[in-house]
């Protein structure tokens, strides 16, 4: 496989572990690279956001002055957003988040002096209306977010975006008819249903003293006085007195809605009186029990909006669409090297064994550089190779770039938002092309995770990835990513896969269950048969030469060992509520002579051993578990990729350098397929 295996005996353990490179040796010529690198270029200017933030917010941030911020105390996420109409062609644009809102440069060739040059978008209407903004004119039509305009995230009983619903004319609702001189009494709650609090027409602020005419919406004295106060500003290297908005709608936008009043949980405190306004840009609060310049403040739209369009609340019970989608008992299917290959050629080997499935490994670091930009060059031809040859394909995705791991050699990025927007990229980009996409690659060792093994963080990788993947394209199949046999329970080296898998699930309650469709899984199989498992049916514990001293105890231990330790992994999923859920064995299969350190007892199987236990495999995957859905070998054409003779990948192939057959092809092709 793609991966040294563990092997122990005599109370000892060890573990060596190697990765596909991201990059495939080619002959004599070097290491050519799996795509075009995006990684020689310059990360983003993000300059101009900068100066923006700076005129009002840094004063705030350095205690100079205390009112409430316009941005947020710093940036929490820079990058590459969908945009069709970029003008330089790249389909994207530079966006910059804070908690209370996004920056965006919509055209990167316009005058970085002119004062809309940064914009932020229209995020109430998107998250009111439903319809995330793709281009100048061009909608992805979602939900109205179900996410709180005001208060604590967690609170039950706040209004949402979606409570505004034919409140705001955020989708063609109607308008509000002028109401000049009266007050703001309004209540909201969250089913959306509008009532009145006679009370509160006493409360400082209420009085309606604007109408705006272009959007038809009444603005209350609290919320006019805050977006035209004055105040200290940074103007270059000066400090100046000016108005902090300029016009007055630059950041919030026009209203959308009347000011409604709500009863929210803001800091754990409950039963909050507070008034909340959409305007286009922004959400406005005004409470009238907090201090000077914190009365009204902008609601966190950053935040909010970041949420609902990158990660989703996952699929639960009652749900319309498709879930757990599956594909059909039993897919046949192989591991392929296509970057850079005679990708038809290929394809048809595939099918002349009669196998439809091909599973590709996509290292991240290639296809993202640190400007952002994505560079999808090869992998658009790997694509566009499998339905030419009518075969399905599942993309792994691993290896982050150094800039979304810039504490780890290409582990999981620290913010999975990043992951999440590449998922959601991607899967746009090959909608109705690929048909899975496999979250990560054997995430439970530290050479893939980039550090200690961390659940937690592969469940949030996975939850971004997830939703990425089902917003741009709601029939791909997304797998949980293949687990590696193991039996090391060390955090800095790796989490036994079966160990691993229950506690993944136990985290949050099982809210994994809702990001994935299937479980990959990666069976180790070492010497041993597709029959065996340890300990009442263990295999011989022969040893090659170089462990002949060890004779007897060699890969027969435990069950990491053994094909059959899918069985334990399957186990997990029943007893957590998932056993409508399928499998698919992303890589399996069985190393010939063999002399990679780690990899020895490859010597112990013969060609015709492969062959023998290969076909086994598919027929139990077919006859005993129902479960079992595609079954990719380990692997199809590394062996013709010009790969040393010694290493590791080579044996395990199933043809040779030439694309003759070896005995475990042949006898794979002669498998009855229905």
């Amino acid at each position: 496989m793609d991966k040294k295996k563990l092997f122990s005996w005599g109370g000892s353990a060890m573990l060596i572990v190697t990765m596909l490179p991201a990059t495939v040796p080619q002959g004599a010529n070097g290491v050519v690279s799996a795509a075009p690198m995006a990684a020689q270029d310059v990360p983003p200017d993000v300059s101009a956001f900068n100066n923006v933030y700076d005129r009002t917010d840094t004063l705030v941030a350095t205690g100079r002055v205390k009112r409430t911020y316009f941005w947020g105390p710093q940036p929490i996420w820079t990058t590459r957003e969908l945009y069709l109409d970029d003008p330089t062609g790249t389909e994207t644009r530079l966006v910059q988040y804070y908690d209370k809102s996004r920056m965006e440069v919509n055209n990167p060739n316009g005058n970085k002096n002119d004062p809309f040059y940064v914009t932020n978008g229209l995020l109430t209407v998107e998250l009111i209306s439903g319809m995330m903004q793709t281009g100048n004119a061009t909608f992805e039509n979602r939900k109205p977010a179900q996410v709180n305009v005001a208060g604590d995230f967690d609170d039950p009983s706040a209004p949402t975006y979606a409570s505004f619903v034919g409140k705001a004319n955020a989708g063609g609702d109607k308008p509000d008819p002028s109401k000049m001189g009266q007050r703001a009494t309004a209540t909201l709650s969250r089913a959306g249903v509008i009532g009145n609090d006679a009370s509160k027409a006493t409360v400082v602020g209420t009085e309606i003293v604007y109408y705006d005419d272009v959007t038809k919406h009444n603005i209350p004295k609290a919320m006019w006085d805050f977006l035209n106060a004055q105040g200290l500003v940074k103007r270059g290297n000066q400090i100046v007195t000016e108005a902090l908005n300029t016009p007055w709608f630059y950041a919030t936008g026009r209203p959308i809605s009347d000011a409604y009043w709500a009863k929210v949980t803001i800091a754990g405190k409950p039963n909050i009186d507070v008034l909340i306004q959409a305007f286009e840009r922004r959400v406005l609060t005004y409470v009238p029990s907090n201090p000077a310049g914190f009365l009204v403040e902008m609601g966190n739209i950053g935040a909010h909006y970041k949420d609902w369009r990158y990660i989703g609340p996952g699929r639960v019970n009652g749900t319309t669409e498709t879930f757990p989608l599956k594909a059909p008992h039993i897919g046949y299917g192989f591991n392929a090297q296509l970057y850079y290959t005679d990708k038809d050629r290929v394809h048809q080997k595939a099918r002349e064994a009669g196998f439809t499935w091909l599973r590709q490994q996509v290292a991240w670091q290639d296809m993202q550089g640190v400007n952002r930009l994505f560079a999808w060059g090869e992998l658009d031809s790997v694509v566009e190779s499998a339905p030419r040859n009518k075969n399905k394909i599942i993309l792994s995705i691993a290896k982050s770039p150094k800039w979304a791991s810039p504490r780890t050699a290409h582990g999981m990025p620290d913010n999975p938002a990043d992951f999440g927007n590449l998922m959601y990229m991607m899967a746009r980009r090959y909608k109705g092309k690929v048909r899975a996409y496999e979250m990560w690659n054997e995430q439970n060792l530290r050479g893939e995770s980039g550090g200690p093994v961390n659940v937690a963080q592969y469940i949030e990788l996975l939850k971004y990835g997830y939703s990425g993947v089902k917003a741009a394209d709601p029939d791909a199949v997304v797998l949980f990513g293949g687990l590696t046999p193991t039996g090391v329970n060390n955090p800095d080296v790796a989490i036994d896969d079966v160990k691993y898998l229950e506690q993944a699930y136990a985290f949050q309650g099982g809210v994994m269950k809702s990001y994935f469709d299937v479980l990959g899984a990666h069976p180790g199989s070492n010497s041993n048969s597709p029959d065996q498992l340890f300990p009442d049916n263990p295999g011989t514990g022969k040893c090659p030469p170089i462990y002949a001293s060890q004779e007897g105890t060699c890969w027969k231990t435990q069950p990491s060992f053994y094909f059959r330790r899918i069985e334990q992994q399957y186990a997990v999923m029943a007893a957590n509520g998932d056993a409508n859920k399928q499998m698919w064995l992303t890589e399996f299969g069985w190393s010939t002579f063999n002399t990679a350190k780690g990899y020895e007892y490859g010597q112990l199987i013969s060609p015709e051993t492969q062959a023998q236990y290969l076909v086994r495999a598919f027929e139990k995957g077919k006859n005993d578990y129902p479960w079992m859905g595609v079954m990719c070998v380990w692997n199809l054409n590394f062996s013709t990729l010009g790969l040393p003779e010694d290493d590791e990948k080579v044996p395990w192939a199933v043809i040779n350098k030439d694309f003759s057959p070896r005995p475990a092809f042949t006898a794979l092709k002669n498998i009855p397929k229905n």
